[in-house]
C-alpha cells in the first residue's frame, strides 16, 4: 500500500467529520449566560483591540460565591473550556501575565448563533478555539504568583516587534504588517479586511508554510553553515518556529505549518523521503485529536485544501471552491490571476516587513531608523499595489460569482469529480478531465427554483420579508432595524449571498421609518456586490427629511425610485402578484405609520397580507377589500409588530390567517407583541410565529401546499387555500 500512514490518518480525519455531522461528538452548549459571577481560570493569551484589554483564559472554574480574603479557594459550580475577558477599566488595570491563574468578575453572555441563513456562527467559531463565554465589564480580583515566564518572554517580544512597525509604518500599513507578521489583526480597518476577502488574497493574513518557508528554512541553512550538528540545528529550529507559532495564536494554519516543517527536517536526519501529503494528513490528525471542532472550521479547511491543490492540480482554485461557496456563498473570479501576481512578490513583503521591525528595535542608533524606514517604504509601496490590483479586480465584469451555498449532495458529488481525476492521474486525457471539470462546476454552483418562498428575517425591532418567486425572482419588502447596528453588513448581504442573490429585481419599502428602512441604505450606500433594480415607496409618502434623503441616495446610485397607490398589480413572476390595497393616491396624513404600504400576495391558491406600520384607516381599507372579495389569507404579517394600537378586530376577521408572524425584539423597549394582540389571533385560531422566539421564519409553496419551517426548530406543513 502507498502511503500507509497518510491513508490511516485520512480514514481517521473521515470519521472525526462524519461524527460531527451525525452529532454523534456534539460538544456541552449549556454555558452560564447572564449575571455576575466569579471565574478562575489560567490567562492563556492576552491583546490590546481598539483601547480594549481582552485576558483569555482556559480550564476555567466557575465560582459560586466569594467569602474570605482567598477567592481561589471558593467553591466552584461547574467548569467550562474557556472565556473571553473584556476588562472594564483597561487603563487602570494591571495585565495578568500569562500562565497565572486569575479571578475575575463580570457579567457573561454566550456567543451569538445565527438567528438568520448565511450569518456568522460565533457560537461554533470560538467553541472551536476553546471558549465558552464572553466577560464584559470584567474585573480582576486576583492573581497567582506563578506565570510563564516563556509566555511572558514572547509576548514582550511581540509587543516590541509590533511598536517597532507602528514607529516605522503610517497605522494603516502598519495594521497589516501586523496581521502578515504577527498574526495580530486588531489593527485592520474593516474596509481593508473586506477588501482582500472579496478579492481572493485574504490567505496573505494567515500565518502558514510561506512563513515557516522564508523564517524557519533560512533559519536551519544559517545554523548548519554555523556548523552546528544537525540534530542541533533542527531541535533549535523547530523550537525557534514552534515559539513563532505561539506568539502569533497559534492558528490551525500555524500549527499545520510547523508540524510539517517538522516532519520535512526529521525525514532528512533520519534519511528518509518527505512525503507531503502524509506530512499533511498526519497535521491534521494532530489538530483534530485536541479539537475535533477544527474540520469545520474555515481556516482549518482553506490551509489544508490549499496544500491537497497543489500536490494534485497545481493549484489552489479548484479545492477551494466549494469551500468558498459553503462560508461565503460567492467566489471572485479574477482571485486567480491576481495571486499569480501577489504570491512571488509576498515573500519580498514578508522580509521586508521583518528587516523593518528588527531594524526598528536593533541598538544602531539613527542607521537602525533610516534603514527601517527604507524597508518600510518598500511595504508601504507593495501593500498600495496589493490595494490597487484588489479594488481594480471588484470593478471588473462579473468579479464575484454568486452563487448561494450548495446543497451537500452537490457538495459531495464534486468532491467526488475530483477524487476521480486525482487517482485517475496522467491516464485521464486533458479532453476528459475538462469537460469533467466544467460539469462538476455547474452541478456545485446550480440553484433549482419551482417553488415560492417568503422569508420573514430576524432582524430585531424591525421587518425584514424576502420573497424568491418560483421562477427564480428576488424582493424585498421592508429592510431596517431599530435595535440592530450594520443589519445591511451582518444580515442581508450574508443572507441574500447564501440564496445566491446578487441583485434583487424590487426592493418595497412600506414607509420611511428606520426600523423598516436602514438596511435598505445599507445595501444602497455599501459596495457589498448586491444590486437593487428598483426601489418602490409609496406615492402618497409625505414629502420629509427622510423622504429627500432616499430620494438623492437613489439618484447618487442610479436607482429608480417609484411610487405605488392602491389598485396597483405587480407581477413578480410567472405566477405571483403583489396589489397594493392602501394607500390611495388622493391619500393624505401626517403621520409616516398611516401611508404604511398594504399588499396582498397570490401564488395559485396560497395568498399573504404583509401590512407595515398601518394604522386603523388603512386596515379598515385592507379590511373592506377582502370582506368584499371574500379572499382571506394564509400568512399574515402581524401590524406593527404585534402593538395594541393596530391589527383590528375587522381586519383579523376578514384575513382569517392560517399564521400569523410577528418581527420584533427580545426586550423591546415598546412591549412587543402586547397581550391583547395574541389574544385576538388565538381567538381567531391562527397558528403565531414571533422572531425574537424563532429566528428566521421561512414559507414554502408548492404544488398548493405551505411548509413553515424555522431556525432553530423543526417543520410543520399546512395545506394551502
Amino acid at each position: 500500500m502507498r502511503r500507509p500512514l497518510c491513508v490511516v490518518c485520512v480514514a481517521f480525519v473521515a470519521v472525526i467529520f462524519v461524527c460531527l455531522r451525525l452529532g454523534s461528538l456534539s460538544l456541552d452548549e449549556d454555558v452560564v449566560d447572564g449575571g455576575e459571577a466569579v471565574y478562575i481560570g489560567e490567562v492563556c493569551q492576552k491583546e490590546c483591540k481598539n483601547g480594549k484589554l481582552m485576558i483569555y483564559l482556559k480550564d476555567v472554574k466557575i465560582q459560586s460565591g466569594v467569602s474570605g480574603q482567598n477567592v481561589f479557594e471558593t467553591n466552584s459550580v461547574r467548569k467550562i473550556s474557556g472565556i473571553i475577558c473584556y476588562v472594564k477599566n483597561p487603563l487602570f488595570e494591571r495585565e495578568p501575565k500569562l500562565g497565572a491563574v486569575i479571578a475575575v468578575r463580570g457579567v457573561a453572555a454566550c456567543f451569538d448563533v445565527p438567528r438568520n441563513h448565511g450569518e456568522f456562527d460565533a457560537r461554533l467559531y470560538y467553541k472551536t478555539l476553546g471558549y465558552d463565554l464572553a466577560l464584559y465589564s470584567a474585573e480582576v480580583l486576583a492573581e497567582s504568583g506563578v506565570y510563564s515566564r516563556y509566555g511572558e518572554f514572547l509576548y514582550g517580544i511581540k509587543r516590541r516587534l509590533e511598536g517597532a512597525l507602528e514607529m516605522a509604518l503610517d497605522e494603516e500599513d502598519a495594521g497589516i504588517m501586523k496581521a502578515i507578521l504577527l498574526g495580530n489583526k486588531s489593527g485592520m480597518a474593516a474596509e481593508a479586511k473586506e477588501l482582500y476577502r472579496r478579492s481572493g488574497i485574504y490567505h496573505i493574513f494567515a500565518i502558514s508554510g510561506l512563513h515557516i518557508t522564508i523564517i524557519g528554512m533560512s533559519l536551519y541553512r544559517f545554523l548548519r553553515k554555523a556548523r552546528l550538528p544537525v540534530g542541533v540545528a533542527i531541535g533549535l529550529s523547530v523550537f525557534v518556529m514552534f515559539s513563532y507559532g505561539r506568539m502569533t495564536g497559534m492558528s490551525a494554519s500555524a500549527v499545520r505549518a510547523v508540524i510539517m516543517f517538522a516532519v520535512k527536517l526529521l525525514a532528512g536526519f533520519f534519511h528518509r523521503s518527505y512525503d507531503m501529503l502524509t506530512a499533511l494528513a498526519l497535521a491534521a490528525v494532530l489538530i483534530l485529536m485536541e479539537q475535533p471542532l477544527y474540520i469545520l472550521h474555515t481556516g482549518f479547511l482553506l490551509s489544508f485544501s490549499a496544500i491537497v491543490g497543489i500536490c494534485f492540480f497545481s493549484n489552489t482554485v479548484l479545492v477551494h471552491l466549494p469551500i468558498f461557496l459553503c462560508v461565503y456563498y460567492e467566489f471572485p473570479i479574477y482571485s486567480y490571476l491576481i495571486n499569480l501576481v501577489i504570491i512571488p512578490v509576498m515573500p519580498v513583503l514578508m522580509c521586508s516587513g521583518i528587516f523593518c521591525m528588527f531594524c526598528a528595535i536593533l541598538p544602531i542608533g539613527r542607521v537602525g531608523m533610516l534603514l527601517a524606514y527604507f524597508f518600510g517604504g518598500v511595504c508601504h509601496i507593495i501593500l498600495k499595489a496589493f490595494e490597487l490590483l484588489s479594488v481594480f479586480s471588484l470593478k471588473l465584469p462579473f468579479a464575484q460569482w454568486v452563487t448561494g451555498r450548495p446543497d451537500g449532495w452537490r457538495v459531495v458529488c464534486y468532491c467526488a469529480v475530483l477524487i476521480f481525476i486525482a487517482t485517475a492521474g496522467k491516464r485521464l486525457v486533458a479532453s476528459v478531465k475538462a469537460p469533467l471539470v466544467i460539469a462538476a462546476v455547474v452541478l456545485l454552483a446550480s440553484n433549482t427554483a419551482g417553488a415560492l418562498r417568503i422569508s420573514f428575517l430576524d432582524v430585531g425591532q424591525g421587518d425584514c420579508i424576502y420573497i424568491e418567486t418560483s421562477d427564480r425572482r428576488h424582493y424585498l419588502i421592508d429592510a431596517g432595524s431599530s435595535s440592530e447596528n450594520g443589519i445591511a453588513q451582518y444580515t442581508l448581504e450574508p443572507f441574500l449571498k447564501y440564496e445566491g442573490v446578487s441583485s434583487l429585481d424590487a426592493v418595497f419599502v412600506t414607509h420611511l421609518d428606520s426600523d423598516h428602512t436602514s438596511g435598505v441604505i445599507g445595501l444602497l450606500e455599501e459596495s457589498g456586490g448586491i444590486e437593487i433594480e428598483r426601489l418602490v415607496i409609496a406615492g402618497a409618502a409625505i414629502r420629509d427629511e427622510a423622504y429627500y434623503e432616499l430620494l438623492e441616495l437613489c439618484r447618487t446610485e442610479g436607482v429608480p425610485l417609484m411610487a405605488a397607490k392602491a389598485g396597483d398589480m405587480y407581477a413578480l413572476g410567472n405566477e405571483t402578484r403583489l396589489e397594493v390595497l392602501h394607500p390611495s393616491a388622493d391619500y393624505e396624513t401626517q403621520s409616516r405609520n398611516a401611508y404604511s404600504l398594504i399588499m396582498r400576495l397570490e401564488y395559485q391558491d396560497f395568498s399573504a397580507l404583509f401590512t407595515g406600520d398601518a394604522e386603523a384607516d388603512g386596515e379598515q381599507r385592507a379590511a373592506e377589500y377582502l370582506a368584499q372579495s371574500g379572499k382571506g389569507v394564509d400568512i399574515y404579517k402581524v401590524t406593527h409588530h404585534g402593538s395594541r394600537y393596530s391589527n383590528t378586530q375587522a381586519l383579523l376577521e376578514a384575513a382569517s390567517p392560517k399564521l400569523s408572524v410577528i418581527s420584533c425584539a427580545e426586550d423591546n423597549s415598546y412591549g412587543h407583541p402586547h397581550a391583547e394582540v395574541i389574544e385576538a389571533l388565538n381567538d381567531i385560531g391562527s397558528k403565531i410565529l414571533i422572531t425574537k422566539d424563532t429566528g428566521e421564519i421561512t414559507v414554502m409553496v408548492k404544488d398548493s401546499k405551505a411548509a413553515v419551517s424555522v431556525m432553530n426548530s423543526g417543520v410543520f406543513q399546512e395545506n394551502g387555500r
